[in-house]
């Protein structure tokens, strides 16, 4: 997903408008229909048992994940349209820190949508709300 952004980015045009809605296509897709999502599918089918990757299975909140991977794809979608309209500026601006969301998720296992809403549920923003 990062490659295809970072790619984008530097295309640029159509060209790189175009690879950022494939990958918030495949992001929103792949929230709602797993296998949609064609790097998920890379990784658990070709990667993991060729063992280039290893799986590590940890708990986490799937139901935060799942609406991050909501929010990412429908920006990165929002982002396409922008830069294929013309607003190529303001398309990256929203495109690039939601790369660098996914790039931490993917090498660090931090999810950037679940530590803010751990942050607010210590905080007991959430419970009142």
């Amino acid at each position: 997903m990062v490659v295809l952004v970072a790619v984008g980015l530097i295309l640029q045009g159509t060209a790189g408008g175009l690879l950022v809605a494939i990958a918030g296509a495949i992001m929103l897709a792949g929230r709602f229909w797993w296998p949609a999502d064609a790097v998920r599918q890379l990784v658990w089918r070709v990667l993991e048992p060729a063992g280039v990757l290893k799986r590590d299975d940890v708990h986490e909140d799937h139901e935060t994940r799942r609406i991050a991977r909501a929010i990412g794809g429908t920006l990165w979608l929002v982002a396409a349209g922008l830069i294929l309209a013309g607003y190529a500026v303001l398309g990256w601006v929203i495109s690039v820190p939601i790369a660098a969301m996914v790039a931490l998720d993917a090498s660090l296992n931090f999810c950037a949508l679940c530590f803010v809403v751990a942050q607010l549920d210590q905080r007991g923003i959430l419970r009142r709300a």
